[in-house]
């Protein structure tokens, strides 16, 4: 009850200290008015850079500039199918993992993408040169996730033939 009825009596200390901490720090002049703060005591000048006319509307480089041009370096296709591939594979081989049998559902859908992706990128791969080792892997890691599931079918085929037969 005592700190709330001394809480105005603290802010207002609290505030003339501030105010009186303030005050010290800016310099004053003889008649207690603060200083003025000058915002630029000496004219700066910036360097004028010449600059090349423009000739039929493209951009000129200016002195000191280097143009960069790029190229397209990759073939998304193939890294693509690699990518489709490995996880079609490993999801395959996860979905053996007794709590992971999910798994099993969806790495067929990453199997098909990666033949798919694979074979685009290996022929993109002739005409461009880059990518040739991804698409071959990412088709190759396709067709084993598949072969994969064939296996799986004809083992549950011919178990289900046997029980039932």
């Amino acid at each position: 009850m005592l700190l709330i009825k001394q809480r105005p009596r603290l802010l207002n200390q609290y505030l003339e200290y501030l105010v009186c901490i303030a005050l010290t720090m800016q310099p004053q002049q003889p008649n207690g008015q603060p200083m003025p703060v000058p915002i630029q005591s000496v004219p700066m000048s910036q360097p004028i850079q010449p600059v090349q006319p423009m000739l039929y509307g493209q951009p000129q480089p200016m002195m000191g500039q280097s143009v960069m041009i790029s190229t397209n370096s990759g073939n998304g296709s193939a890294t693509t199918g690699l990518v489709m591939g490995i996880l079609g594979l490993t999801f395959f081989v996860l979905s053996f993992v007794p709590f992971l049998c999910f798994f099993f559902f969806i790495s067929w859908i990453f199997g098909i993408l990666a033949v798919v992706f694979g074979h685009v990128g290996y022929s993109q791969a002739k005409t461009i040169g880059v990518g040739e080792g991804q698409g071959i892997t990412g088709f190759v890691l396709g067709y084993l996730t598949i072969i994969g599931y064939v296996v799986v079918f004809l083992f549950w085929g011919a178990l289900i033939d046997s029980i039932f037969s």
